[in-house]
């Protein structure tokens, strides 16, 4: 009988103490910027959670940072709720960003071009597009009418994120902590 998985791709899916230790950090680091770090109103929220989502899809790809990504939004919504109630489109959404991120980013050259890319894709995506289709039919609210603020919103922080995330991935000290990952450093 023919085996379904080829020894290569067998080792590419094992993961060693390092790696789970790294992704649980990367979960935990997320549900506390999400949770306690983030600015938010109904409509809108400012965070920093893009950073591991990013870092974890650029160091394990599109299927570890998808999978962290849904766990994260699960474990922080059921450890530290917040009085919003549990919807499983903005899993999707948790979900998806982070595999965009790494079909983009992961063993891929980071240039500035690649990095501004996967930020415009995650932003018309994800947080224009899924994210407001879940708030449209969680609270009932005119789609069209709350498109403008959500658009101003991604607008202002899409450099914002490109530029931080390109500085990061820049930054020599941690290209030494993250040597060993299949990351195409370009400075």
């Amino acid at each position: 009988m023919k085996e379904l998985l080829s020894m290569e791709q067998k080792k590419s899916m094992s993961f060693t103490a390092k790696d789970i230790a790294v992704i649980g950090l990367m979960i935990a680091l997320k549900v506390v910027l999400t949770r306690f770090l983030a600015i938010e109103t109904q409509f809108v929220r400012v965070s920093f959670t893009f950073i591991p989502t990013i870092l974890l899809a650029i160091m394990y790809g599109p299927w570890v940072g998808a999978f962290s990504g849904a766990l994260a939004d699960v474990a922080g919504f059921f450890l530290f709720p917040k009085g919003f109630p549990f919807s499983p489109g903005f899993t999707i959404s948790a979900a998806v960003a982070p595999m965009i991120y790494g079909l983009i980013l992961h063993r891929k050259p980071l240039t500035l071009r690649r990095i501004i890319l996967a930020c415009l894709a995650v932003t018309v995506i994800v947080n224009v597009g899924l994210n407001s289709l879940w708030l449209r039919i969680l609270y009932d609210q005119a789609f069209w009418g709350m498109l403008p603020i959500r658009l101003f919103e991604n607008i202002v922080t899409l450099p914002v994120e490109a530029g931080i995330i390109y500085w990061i991935t820049g930054n020599k000290s941690i290209q030494r902590a993250m040597k060993g990952y299949p990351i195409k450093w370009i400075r």
